[in-house]
């Protein structure tokens, strides 16, 4: 016997991204296994995030008893902090550019994917003269 999945779990709702008009969809239930999607219209990707966790490592400013940023001189890579490598976990991430997955992708996961107008904001383009100003 199969059991039946209901995968719809998020919600599409209207944003904004660098000042452009798109879309992201926010976690309906509990147990829905993604945090967060955006689309970036600029990029023409959907990013997801899960809820599933990983170790990684990054470096963040060191900071000293007292919870202060320790100033150094300008590193080569542009900061004027001192830095130290911490284990995080951070959410697994991915990314859809091909715009028949995405449109795939919403409309399994989507609770109002048949009423939102997502595909109208995927039309849309972003020309990088715009991004700049």
């Amino acid at each position: 016997m199969s059991k039946e999945t209901n995968y719809k779990k998020m919600m599409l709702v209207v944003q904004e991204h660098r000042g452009f008009p798109t879309f992201s969809m926010i976690r309906m239930e509990e147990d829905c296994p993604y945090v967060e999607c955006i689309y970036l219209p600029e990029e023409k990707r959907l990013a997801i995030i899960t809820t599933v966790q990983k170790d990684t490592f990054h470096f963040l400013p060191k900071i000293d008893t007292n919870g202060d940023i320790v100033r150094a001189t300008k590193r080569p890579n542009g900061n004027h902090y001192k830095e130290e490598r911490k284990a995080l976990k951070t959410f697994y991430e991915y990314e859809l550019m091909n715009a028949e997955d995405i449109e795939a992708f919403i409309n399994t996961v989507a609770i109002n994917a048949s009423e939102f107008d997502f595909k109208e904001v995927m039309k849309t383009s972003v020309k990088t003269e715009e991004l700049v100003s």
